[in-house]
């Protein structure tokens, strides 16, 4: 059924030209429409349950018509309701309508109608219609603003009426549904923020108007520009009114030349739409899903490796505080070595060779003795030059034993000086162990393990170095994107509006490529860089410091060290063990150490110097009688083997002596050298370590923090936007429908919108009656649309 056309008033026949029949025709209408509402969100269309029978499936068109002045303004607005039922059985449906002015166009008929919804029951078998008519009550969520003008000023659509000149239309299309609502997106980190945006329903359209042909030299930057074949100029204007892939704003127009000029009319149809399921627009909306993802990848990766370098700028600043220990360490050994131990080993030196040249003359001297005691034994004629050789001797004898003993006791002190405390035994102590804080290997071992540690976390930056570098590396797939972005928007059958909005993501997309390519270059080379730094440190540094370690213990490192090679610990104990104490054990009393030595040597000294006081009773005994000088000479003889025995005990013992001094002070003396060398080097590590904590805090500050910040940036940018396309379609499903559809209904809403030309003719009372036979044409066109979208 439809509503029956009402005749046109005779006074009003003539001026129906065919011109106003066609313009008020379907044609004019259906296609838009028709075209527009396939890209129209739509709810799935279920059996309305309530009080039904039977399968019966509900859709409902709503086509608002409105007619503006030729400036915009709006004059009227009705909404055309059509409910479509197909199935077989029973519905009873509550539709939200306009109760303004509410008529049946299917009848005389009245409606059942409460709390703003048309309530009815129907019974169907096959299909079956129910169309109603009524004022919009509300206000339209397009506004339209028209500016004209003539020959440079700014005129009334009035003005335009007969004139001749140039004359230029602009027109401004406004979404009015926009708001500011509350989105969410992650930041990067896995975090969900919020923030204010601007989201409205999202609306496209077109909008359509004749120019006669009295309008020439016609151009226009937006419009799509077509001949109606009798001397016209169609001109086809697309607007998408939702960013962020357009704007809630559309401006446009066009320039002509004219004579005995006239306002042409001009139709403008739209409808609200999804951008994540319409085909021309969810490519853009998915490619702002991916830079979103892109963004928030690209900051996890930069988080990653950030952490990574501030760990390895706090393991530097550790390794500098160990290189400080151990170069204080090497300077208390160098020190000691310098003022105790080398000083030392040189007084036992020159002691020892004192003692060494006093024996050498005490085996001399008792070798002499020796003879004459012999030569007393052999006959007394040669006593009186016997006793008086003998006599000469003695003092000599004695003052040499008393030569002796002192050098002997200086050698027992410069001995127990060097085993002291000042000595090898605080050498020992500043040794130490891996295990004692303040020695020299607990600060190589812990020099060690900061370089270890160093190392793995070298290691573990490259690898984070290396995930963010490939992340960073994805600009190929937003180059892609931009391709098929750019392939799309070379569809012929697409507006020049949406052309210009792909083409526009598909430049921006391509920027960000590039972006992720830089970022992608400069990863690389702070993955080298890492991997330079790592090289210098591993293995070179950590087998120099097994080997330092090894050098001053060999049972530092079990397994590492070779215990057939003592270190510079193991050879301070065992000269420790070497010097001994005077007569603590039974190896000094038996003379198997120095001090032991020393001591026997004492002894020795005193049994001469007693042999030299009896030598002297003797002689004064030779002076008594020859058989008391016989047995004194014999006694003497035994004296004197005991003496050259003794003597040249304590000749070979004070040349061992010597012998081992020089080889300690030699060898004191190179250590010494050795350890001014390790602070040396100590030092100078200690100075460059600094640099490294720079460095790495540097390169926190100004590069991976830097890139944090970035991916951030691009994290919110492109989640904040693909946020409002998210909220502009769920808006489009809740808010799309001018009144709404029943429930388990599918429901769909046009617009189609005459804006008046001047002409000078009136308006057509013919013309709005085919109008309205076109739209309910075109309710059951897009009825058709949106049943087929749903099957």
């Amino acid at each position: 059924m439809t509503a029956p056309t009402p005749a046109p008033h005779p006074s009003r026949r003539s001026t129906l030209s065919s011109r106003a029949l066609r313009r008020a025709g379907t044609a004019s209408l259906t296609l838009p429409l028709a075209i527009l509402v396939a890209s129209a969100p739509a709810t799935a269309g279920t059996p309305v349950a309530a009080a039904s029978t039977g399968d019966v499936v509900v859709t409902n068109t709503e086509t608002v018509q409105a007619r503006l002045d030729a400036t915009g303004k709006q004059q009227e607005a009705r909404v055309y309701e059509q409910l479509t039922f197909t199935g077989t059985g029973k519905a009873h449906v509550s539709n939200p309508v306009s109760t303004k002015n509410l008529r049946n166009l299917d009848g005389f008929g009245g409606f059942t109608v409460a709390d703003g919804a048309l309530t009815t029951d129907v019974t169907v078998d096959g299909e079956q219609r129910l169309r109603t008519v009524s004022d919009l009550d509300h206000d339209l969520p397009l506004g339209v603003s028209v500016v004209y003008t003539l020959d440079g000023k700014t005129v009334s659509p009035g003005t335009v009426l007969g004139k001749s000149g140039t004359l230029e239309v602009r027109y401004t299309v406004t979404n009015k549904t926009t708001r500011q609502d509350t989105v969410t997106y992650d930041d990067g980190t896995g975090k969900q923020v919020s923030a204010r945006a601007e989201t409205v329903v999202p609306m496209i359209g077109q909008l359509v108007t004749t120019l006669p042909s009295s309008f020439t030299a016609v151009t226009s930057g937006e419009a799509s520009i077509a001949g109606d074949g009798r001397g016209g100029t169609i001109m086809t204007f697309q607007m998408t009114l939702f960013p962020p892939i357009g704007s809630a704003t559309a401006e446009f127009g066009y320039t002509a030349k004219i004579t005995h000029g006239v306002v042409p009319p001009a139709t403008m149809t739209a409808l609200p739409v999804s951008p994540l399921t319409s085909a021309s627009f969810k490519g853009g909306s998915a490619s702002y899903a991916s830079g979103a993802q892109s963004g928030v990848d690209l900051t996890a990766g930069a988080i990653t490796i950030d952490a990574g370098v501030l760990k390895l700028r706090d393991g530097a600043a550790s390794l500098a505080g160990g290189l400080v220990q151990l170069r204080d360490g090497a300077s208390q050994l160098s020190t000691g070595l310098s003022t105790s131990a080398v000083p030392g080993a040189t007084q036992l030196a020159a002691g020892l060779t004192t003692a060494h040249s006093g024996a050498s003359a005490l085996a001399g001297g008792a070798k002499q003795v020796d003879a004459g005691a012999q030569q007393l034994a052999t006959g007394s004629a040669q006593l009186d030059d016997g006793l008086t050789s003998a006599g000469s001797k003695v003092p000599v004898l004695l003052a040499g034993l008393t030569q002796v003993d002192g050098g002997l006791t200086k050698i027992d002190a410069g001995l127990a000086q060097l085993q002291g405390s000042g000595g090898l035994a605080k050498m020992t102590g500043g040794i130490g162990s891996k295990t004692t804080p303040g020695t020299l290997l607990y600060g190589v071992d812990q020099l060690r393990t900061q370089i270890a540690a160093a190392v793995i976390g070298l290691t573990n930056l490259q690898g984070a170095a290396s995930q963010a570098t490939t992340l960073a590396g994805d600009g190929a797939s937003l180059r892609t994107a931009a391709t098929d972005v750019t392939t799309a928007a070379t569809d012929p059958g697409m507006s020049s509006a949406t052309h210009d909005s792909l083409v526009a993501i598909a430049t921006t997309l391509g920027t960000r490529a590039a972006q992720l390519d830089g970022a992608a270059t400069y990863l690389a080379g702070v993955n080298g860089g890492l991997a330079s730094l790592k090289s210098q440190m591993d293995p070179a540094a950590s087998t120099a410091l097994l080997t330092m370690g090894c050098g001053l213990s060999s049972v530092s490192y079990v397994g590492v060290c070779d215990p057939a090679r003592p270190g510079l610990l193991e050879g301070l104990t065992s000269a420790i063990a070497a010097i001994g104490s005077p007569a603590a054990t039974e190896a000094d009393q038996k003379g198997l150490t120095l001090r032991g030595g020393v001591n026997l040597a004492h002894g020795g000294v005193g049994q001469i110097s007693a042999g030299g006081k009896t030598l002297v009773d003797g002689l004064g005994q030779l002076s008594s009688g020859a058989s008391a000088l016989r047995t004194g000479a014999g006694q003497l003889v035994g004296g004197t083997g005991q003496l050259v025995a003794g003597s040249a005990q304590l000749s070979g013992g004070t040349a061992q002596l010597a012998t081992g001094a020089g080889t300690l002070a030699s060898g004191l003396r190179t250590a010494t050298t050795g350890s001014t060398t390790l602070t040396e080097g100590l030092s100078t590590a200690a100075g460059g370590a600094p640099a490294l904590v720079d460095g790495a805090g540097q390169l926190s500050a100004e590069g991976t923090s830097v890139l944090v910040a970035k991916g951030k940036a691009t994290a919110a940018d492109y989640g904040v936007k693909y946020a409002v396309i998210t909220a502009g379609a769920q808006r489009a499903a809740d808010e799309g429908m001018a009144y709404g559809a029943p429930a388990g209904a599918a429901g769909a809403t046009a617009y189609s919108i005459e804006i008046a030309g001047v002409d000078g003719a009136g308006a057509s009372n013919v013309g709005r009656g085919i109008a309205s036979i076109a739209l309910f044409g075109i309710g059951s066109v897009v009825a058709g649309l949106v049943r087929r979208r749903l099957a």
